[in-house]
């Protein structure tokens, strides 16, 4: 796979731009300071600056996160109205929508899958949070057949997709899903993570969906990875008002167990790390080099840096 493959490089552009044009939205005034979205410390050391948004580093356990930020209710108000967030729904995504389900959906449904197996749980109603379009559970449905499928969608325009699919639908945030607490045996969220405004709040609300002995699993994008790592404030993941927290290992694994998880495994699958660097706009020597090496070069650093938790994309996996 390659980033060109489901991110476009003209239409992601695009997206980036109205991104940063919607942060000129905010008040600066009106942000506010926050502790650690990871470890909840309040040991912030300044980092940089994008888009008007400062970026701090926690010193305790190494987590990249925005503050000050806008408040809850700003955040919800700009993923309602802003021209980003509605380029992202009705542009962006549709129009990659079925090579990233083969790219993508498909093979994350199969590790999942495996995820499971490999700890013995057999999920039996499972519930995919921030489902968007509904393709990831399309894909898990032949997998797991005997289980029933729920989502969880804020949108009314996507949670009604998932609806025409059949899958039972609330249209609201994880935060305000109460009315399904402790029905699920396996909670998903893809991608989510970095865009809220608490993590505490999100994490503390998928352990209230999920029922005793149940499942949670969160993926998302981690500070500890080799593309954010190389580029900071020149990565195209780190864009403000939109992506806003960014845990280390250690971040996510506190998190979890604050919220009352236990058995939190974590590992980073990711397969585009290098790819990133190689394609930013800053030149990278080792990128170059590397890349001069050969493709069997690369496809060897990017399986180093998956089995050493130093890719970007985190799955953090916990039993309640």
């Amino acid at each position: 796979m390659k980033e060109e493959e489901i991110r476009p490089k003209e239409s992601f552009k695009r997206y980036l731009d109205l991104s940063k044009k919607d942060a000129r939205m905010f008040n600066a005034s009106n942000f506010h300071e926050v502790p650690c979205p990871g470890c909840g410390a309040d040991k912030p050391e300044k980092r940089f600056s994008k888009n008007g948004f400062q970026y701090v580093l926690c010193l305790i356990c190494g987590s990249l996160y925005c503050s000050p930020r806008p408040s809850e209710a700003d955040l919800e108000s700009f993923y309602k109205t802003s021209e980003s967030a509605k380029y992202w729904s009705d542009v962006f995504f549709p129009a990659v929508a079925e090579i990233r389900r083969k790219k993508l959906f498909v093979k994350k449904a199969k590790q999942v899958h495996d995820a499971l197996q490999d700890r013995h749980l057999s999920p039996s109603v499972i519930c995919d949070v921030g489902a968007g379009y509904g393709i990831f559970l399309e894909e898990l449905h032949p997998l797991f057949k005997s289980a029933e499928f729920f989502a969880i969608e804020p949108s009314p325009e996507l949670a009604e997709q998932c609806r025409l699919k059949d899958f039972e639908t609330l249209q609201t945030t994880a935060e305000h899903s109460e009315i399904w607490k402790g029905k699920f045996d396996l909670v998903i969220s893809s991608e989510v993570i970095e865009h809220v405004y608490s993590c505490d709040k999100f994490i503390d609300s998928l352990f209230q969906l999920t029922s005793k002995g149940g499942c949670c699993l969160v993926t998302g994008l981690g500070y500890e990875g080799f593309d954010i790592l190389t580029l900071l404030q020149n990565s195209n993941s780190v864009f403000p008002p939109h992506h806003l927290n960014f845990l280390s290992i250690n971040g996510f694994e506190e998190l979890f167990k604050r919220a009352g998880f236990s058995h939190v495994d974590i590992w980073t699958p990711g397969e585009l790390d290098f790819d990133i660097v190689k394609n930013s706009s800053v030149s990278n020597e080792f990128a170059r080099v590397l890349a001069s090496r050969g493709e069997k070069a690369v496809k060897e650093f990017q399986s180093f840096l998956r089995e050493n938790k130093l890719s970007s994309h985190v799955w953090a996996m916990a039993i309640k």
